[in-house]
């Protein structure tokens, strides 16, 4: 099924868990742009993963919630990768110095010794595959004392694989084949179940279950080659004015939210008038062009409207006074907050002309 065919405001369809807690805001109210539709749909249809990029703060870890709301789909499995990270971490961790300290203790003890799944934890990708499966299929690789829970019925879920790039070379080559087949061994197991070499996952998982994988780069480096083939590629681009009103009044809405979010005129809640939003992204669009140490992006934009609101209960002060708010959220760096205090005294110079 098309992605598009799902309703743009089917957020509230399912609670998500994330990593076995209820994450309530997290993807909720996202932008989807026809182009983002477009490649989401591609990555679905053809089963690869959905290789995302852009600027820091442009909504790329965000995107996995909002198509597992979107698509209702209760399960995301987040993986954040680290320098030292290993293609296997990203199905399971395996905990050989905790069960040889054990196993030297119940020795000393003479208990009888654990079992090795006991010191296996299964990880994002390695979850997602598991709820694939009925239960029965994978006994054999699960604890049942393990943190890992099986949804009870098969489904689908969603693998965030946040910034791969922050890896070694080796960590994108090393998935190929498991994110292609979504299957995995795990060689530790193989004296717990009779002798039979590297329990593994079963194969051919039908397609309406297979997990929708969103792979997070920040292009701090170049990936190989053979992992960009497999993957299908959207840039999240800096948006146009109008995109960017959606997206800044949405981010409202989740970092100041009132007390009945269905009456526009709650007094609990926040307003951001039109001419101060205008303004605010006059002043953005002005900063971005400058010659900047780092470029605000969405995120900052989200944060310099959140401090320019005000309680609907109060009287708002005029802009000129509350502009200045705005610089510690836009400019992160000595010389970019030179630059910004100038842009807003000019801002507020004409403010005052037009007043």
């Amino acid at each position: 099924m098309w992605f598009n065919s799902f309703p743009q405001d089917g957020g509230d369809v399912v609670e998500i868990e994330e990593n076995g807690r209820i994450v309530p805001a997290k993807g909720r109210n996202y932008i989807f742009t026809k182009e983002l539709i477009a490649a989401i749909d591609v990555a679905i249809g053809l089963g690869r993963p959905l290789l995302v990029s852009g600027e820091p703060g442009c909504g790329k870890t965000e995107l996995g919630y909002a198509i597992a709301r979107r698509m209702g789909i209760p399960r995301v499995h987040f993986f954040s990768t680290k320098s030292n990270s290993e293609a296997r971490d990203l199905f399971y961790t395996y905990d050989a110095i905790g069960r040889f300290r054990e196993a030297q203790t119940a020795r000393a003890a003479s208990d009888a010794q654990s079992d090795t799944a006991d010191y296996i934890e299964f990880q994002a990708l390695g979850k997602a595959i598991l709820d694939t499966h009925d239960k029965k299929d994978i006994e054999h690789l699960l604890n049942p004392r393990g943190a890992y829970k099986h949804p009870g019925k098969p489904g689908r879920s969603v693998i965030i694989l946040d910034e791969i790039d922050k890896a070694s070379r080796d960590f994108p080559n090393d998935l190929l084949r498991e994110i292609e087949d979504l299957a995995f061994r795990v060689p530790e197991l193989s004296r717990r179940s009779s002798g039979q070499a590297d329990p593994e996952t079963p194969g051919g998982i039908p397609a309406d279950r297979r997990p929708i994988v969103v792979v997070t780069s920040n292009e701090e480096r170049q990936l190989p080659d053979a992992f960009l083939r497999r993957c299908v590629f959207h840039e999240i681009a800096f948006p146009d004015d109008a995109t960017l009103i959606q997206i800044v009044a949405s981010g409202l809405r989740k970092r100041l939210p009132s007390k009945n979010p269905d009456d526009p005129q709650d007094p609990s809640g926040y307003d951001l008038p039109v001419e101060d939003g205008e303004a605010l992204l006059k002043l953005l669009a002005e900063f971005r062009d400058m010659r900047l140490d780092k470029r605000p992006g969405i995120s900052e934009a989200i944060d310099a409207a959140t401090l320019l609101a005000y309680p609907r209960s109060l009287p708002s002060p005029p802009l000129a006074e509350r502009l200045p708010l705005v610089a510690p959220a836009l400019a992160k760096l000595r010389n970019d907050r030179n630059l910004l205090a100038g842009l807003i005294d000019s801002a507020i110079g004409r403010l005052g002309a037009a007043g």
